[in-house]
């Protein structure tokens, strides 16, 4: 499981949990045999770190605590400015209540089925094809009369709108700003390894380091290690300047083709999938050859190539030939007397760079830990989503299963996660989705059935249906409590 994979994950954890202070200082459950057993991370005087702590006595590292404005934050994409500061959590948006955009409004979302306290701040964001970050944060003022429309602005700067209020939202005045001097800024600076790769850390003028991704010196780009099958040891470091192309300049979907909005820079590198590539196969890394004619475009659907009508506005660039990403090998520690290790990518010339996930042992996969609706913290282990079909044509007899890729003819046997996560619905009163975990079982063999409006059988071509067996005991995996730095 890669870093890029987790960055969802680790926002989703900025909010302000309940906490406790402990020493830094004591071990983090690494196997490494280093002095630091941080790995070079280490709190500032004013940013701190926190942390997951499970039962079993490893540590992992989690965000980032501001301890003079006494909130959780996170480094946010650059601000207007052009720099990056620790911004704490909205989940509210800056709209505007005229069609001149100059009469601002905080914009909250509101579920009547689940109740909340409305946010303590309003984020207006900049918004941008290819570059988009904070423009403001707002203190929350008081809740004002719903418009019967707003206004936003568009990526080019124009006002778009007007957009229906509707009921789904709640609309408050904006209080004070919060200016990016009242915040943390974080900048990077580069590790001293003398290999191919280098550690890239988050820091802060206060002292604050963390291990935030890789640096690729050949190719002159920051990288984040993935493999991409669970259980695969083999990995690579794909820069963050590489686009993902998701169509082709040919019938045949050979010549892979980036489409960016054509106020973008061009890419400097394109990240594919060959047309025969298997589940679990490392992708390929190209230099970009620059801009092309944006016809013939073709997407693959399923096995099949198809055509497709450029889009406006958008400008493709094609594929060039093919450069090597630099390999990493994905480990997992040993120490003993420990249930949960850390995990490490390492390469032949001595990096040893720690993933965000964690190895449960017993159970012989990759899990983060996730809060539940209890108020407890558990390592859930990644891997499939289970998904509702029917057995009968008349999709009344329901039938829980996942589905797994099968790639081309002649890949073999799929990957197949270990686990399976179902989400249940949250209960009356309660806003978070409570999770039952299943283990995958054998290759369900029957006849399935969707129900969208229609009872329609369902035959994949490009999957394969596998069984689940009952849900496990949450209580069967290790839970953890979080810390910040004193």
């Amino acid at each position: 499981m890669g870093v890029r994979a987790l960055v969802l994950v680790l926002v989703a954890a900025c909010g302000s949990p309940s906490v406790d202070v402990i020493d830094a200082s004591g071990s983090n459950g690494s196997g490494g045999s280093g002095a630091d057993p941080n790995e070079g991370a280490r709190s500032g005087t004013r940013l701190k770190l926190t942390w997951f702590n499970f039962t079993d006595g490893t540590r992992q590292w989690n965000s980032f605590y501001d301890a003079e404005r006494k909130e959780s934050c996170y480094p946010y994409p650059p601000w207007l400015d052009g720099k990056t500061y620790c911004t704490p959590d909205s989940n509210a948006n800056v709209v505007f209540s005229d069609a001149a955009c100059s009469q601002k409004v905080g914009q909250v979302y509101k579920d009547p089925s689940c109740v909340q306290p409305p946010p303590t701040y309003l984020l207006e964001y900049h918004y941008a094809a290819c570059n988009s970050g904070p423009a403001h944060l707002y203190l929350r003022g008081a809740k004002t009369a719903t418009p019967a429309s707003y206004y936003s602005r568009n990526y080019d700067g124009s006002c778009g709108g007007p957009y229906t209020s509707g009921t789904s939202y709640d609309f408050y005045a904006l209080g004070g700003e919060i200016t990016p001097q009242m915040l943390v800024q974080i900048t990077t600076t580069q590790g001293s390894e003398s290999g191919r790769l280098a550690t890239t850390f988050y820091a802060s003028a206060d002292g604050m380091r963390l291990p935030t991704r890789l640096h690729d010196t050949e190719l002159q780009t920051d990288c984040y290690p993935e493999t991409f099958a669970d259980g695969a040891t083999t990995g690579a470091c794909i820069p963050t300047s590489a686009w993902y192309a998701s169509d082709f300049h040919d019938a045949a979907c050979t010549q892979p083709t980036v489409g960016l909005t054509s106020s973008c820079a061009a890419p400097a590198y394109i990240e594919y999938a060959p047309k025969n590539a298997c589940p679990g196969d490392l992708p390929h890394l190209a230099t970009s050859t620059g801009a092309i004619a944006s016809a013939p475009l073709f997407y693959m659907n399923g096995p099949t190539c198809t055509a497709e009508t450029a889009s406006t506005g958008v400008t493709y660039y094609g594929a060039g030939a093919d450069v090597a990403s630099a390999m990493i090998t994905r480990t997992v520690d040993a120490l003993v007397s420990h249930r949960i290790q850390l995990v490490h990518y390492t390469t032949p010339d001595g990096l040893r760079y720690r993933d965000y996930s964690v190895y449960d042992s017993q159970k012989g996969t990759d899990c983060y830990p996730t809060d539940l609706p209890d108020g407890t913290t558990v390592c859930i282990p990644f891997g499939g989503f289970v998904q509702t079909f029917y057995r009968d044509a008349a999709c009344t007899q329901q039938v829980d299963l996942i589905e797994v890729t099968l790639g081309p003819a002649g890949c073999g046997a799929p990957p197949v996660p270990k686990y399976a996560r179902k989400y249940i619905t949250p209960q009356a009163g309660s806003c978070q989705y409570n999770i039952e975990l299943h283990q995958v079982s054998t290759p369900y063999a029957g006849t399935v059935y969707t129900n969208y409006g229609t009872c329609t059988p369902y035959t994949p071509t490009t999957t394969k249906l596998y069984s689940i067996g009952p849900a496990s005991s949450l209580n069967e995996f290790v839970s953890a409590t979080r810390s910040i730095d004193p």
